[in-house]
């Protein structure tokens, strides 16, 4: 994998799925200025007072064309299979229940001192990256 930071200002991103692990993508997401869409039955309600389009339905084959990038967060398999199977070449994939189908991962961050300090462990471990963050972050605040 290819370390990159994303310019977002202006994409449409979609986050398929309106719980927990949408919550956590879209709180990284936010202030980006991409054009950020939640497509659930039911969605959480942190991410409704927030300011992005929601829709509380179904996922529906057609909601896929307009998208830059596309999250797959939601815990039932055969919808997180339709969407995979739907989403084009063109598009950034971030399947969060199977690393195999994602196009891209999302790294642990922070800033310190001016610089934005990224950890990666390319889809594997979150929980390690965040441990690791957790470790750096208290080394570096020893100083």
């Amino acid at each position: 994998m290819y370390p990159v930071m994303l310019n977002l200002n202006g994409k449409s991103i979609l986050i398929v799925g309106g719980g927990r692990i949408a919550k956590r993508k879209l709180s990284k997401l936010i202030g980006e200025g991409a054009h950020i869409t939640v497509i659930a039955p039911e969605i959480d309600a942190w991410i409704l007072n927030q300011d992005v389009h929601c829709i509380k339905r179904q996922f529906d084959l057609e909601d896929l064309s307009a998208f830059d990038m596309v999250f797959i967060t939601t815990n039932d398999q055969a919808v997180n299979d339709v969407v995979y199977s739907k989403t084009s070449p063109q598009q950034l994939v971030n399947d969060c229940t199977n690393q195999t189908r994602s196009s891209f991962f999302n790294m642990a961050s922070f800033i310190y001192d001016g610089m934005k300090i990224m950890i990666s462990t390319e889809g594997q471990d979150a929980s390690k990256s965040k441990q690791f963050k957790a470790h750096l972050l208290q080394l570096l605040s020893k100083g």
